[in-house]
């Protein structure tokens, strides 16, 4: 009897060391045959070593990984101290690995995983390119070279912050969105770095937050979205600014200034998103000419964002227009920051803000209704 109970306790013992949330790696490293493989795990901002793994003579292991809580972890697999894959895992997945002799390895069985890879592959190949063309200049380089290189890298850049911004919006709940914001094409080059991305960063914090309320990664995010607000605030000088309720937008003019949607508060503002391509939104801008002629000397404020990617064609109309109020465009397109934050899904769309720092209205294109709108509310 008392055996049966030391028995029965062992494997209760047994048993409760067992517990909680595992996921389990099945991995075959084609070039790690009877050889050791370390695997890490990423903790805020620095690899922490979890295990030292023995694979079989064709290279296989399989290894339980036990997990703390639900929230999502980022592992990776390294052999001779280089890293040969990665991976996402949460409670109960089975991520089947395989690392070829050539090649970029493959993950399946984790769809967070699978992303993560999607999102490694693509930037990259954008550093590999970026670095390429910063390599091939050097002080005997022609001055002509240079401005295309340069050309050709800030194409590079925009390109790819665009597909990444897309990829944000595509993804919202995964937290593959967090390691999109803190790439870096080298330090003095980060994917997001300017004032403006504040908006994506606070959207993919806002997103992931109730999935993860508790996740460490989310946390770090949070962390950040804090340290660019402060900066955005400071930038604002927000104790001279009044407070607004409709999202701040940063964006460079025709001449290249800066110009912040808030230096016109306290003036009833048209907010617009327009494309110079488009022959209807230039007659649009024929109304609004009228408008902001009529207008302006009594608070009429206009605030133009052009969703074209090819800035020279969009600043030669501007000038050719003649357009007397402010129009920016920040090269993104339909991937601005602005279209995240005001929600925009077609243009020409329109806000007409009140002194108050309201929308009081939203795509009013009709000439009569619109001027009524703006007298009332000046």
């Amino acid at each position: 009897m008392k055996r049966l109970i030391l028995w029965a306790t062992a494997l209760f013992l047994l048993a409760s060391c067992d517990s909680g949330p595992v996921a389990r790696i099945h991995a075959t490293l084609e070039n790690a045959k009877d050889a050791k493989v370390v695997l890490q795990k990423l903790n805020y901002n620095r690899m922490m070593a979890v295990d030292t793994i023995q694979t079989d003579a064709s290279g296989h292991f399989n290894y339980k990984v036990k997990l703390t809580g639900n929230d999502p972890y980022f592992y990776y697999l390294y052999v001779d101290e280089k890293p040969v894959a990665s991976m996402i895992l949460r409670p109960s997945d089975e991520v089947e690995i395989t690392v070829p002799s050539s090649g970029p390895f493959v993950v399946e069985g984790s769809e967070e995983s699978t992303l993560l890879q999607q999102v490694n592959t693509a930037f990259a190949d954008a550093s590999g390119r970026m670095t390429a063309l910063m390599t091939s200049l050097s002080e005997d380089t022609p001055e002509a070279v240079v401005k295309e290189t340069g050309r050709q890298m800030s194409k590079l850049y925009v390109d790819y912050k665009r597909d990444a911004i897309k990829y944000i919006v595509q993804h919202p709940k995964s937290i593959t969105t967090a390691v999109v914001l803190f790439q870096k094409f080298s330090d003095e080059l980060p994917v997001f770095a300017q004032q403006s991305d504040a908006v994506i960063f606070r959207s993919v914090l806002d997103s992931l937050t109730p999935v993860y309320p508790k996740s460490e990664y989310v946390v770090a995010l949070r962390d950040a979205v804090d340290v660019l607000q402060r900066d955005l605030d400071l930038s604002m000088r927000l104790g001279d600014v009044a407070v607004i309720s409709y999202p701040e937008l940063t964006m460079p003019d025709v001449d290249g200034q800066v110009r912040m949607l808030s230096e016109l508060q306290g003036k009833v503002i048209l907010l617009s998103f327009w494309s110079v391509g488009q022959n209807d939104h230039k007659m649009f801008n024929v109304d609004l000419m009228d408008l902001y002629a009529k207008y302006h000397d009594k608070g009429l404020e206009i605030y133009q964002v052009s969703l074209d990617v090819d800035k020279p064609t969009w600043a030669s109309t501007v000038r050719s227009q003649g357009i007397p109020w402010i129009s920016v465009n920040d090269g993104y397109g339909a991937q601005s920051p602005a279209v995240v934050a005001y929600n925009v899904t077609q243009i020409p769309t329109m806000f007409v803000i009140n002194r108050e720092g309201d929308i009081i209205g939203t795509d009013v294109f009709d000439k009569d209704a619109l001027e009524q709108m703006v007298r009332k509310a000046l």
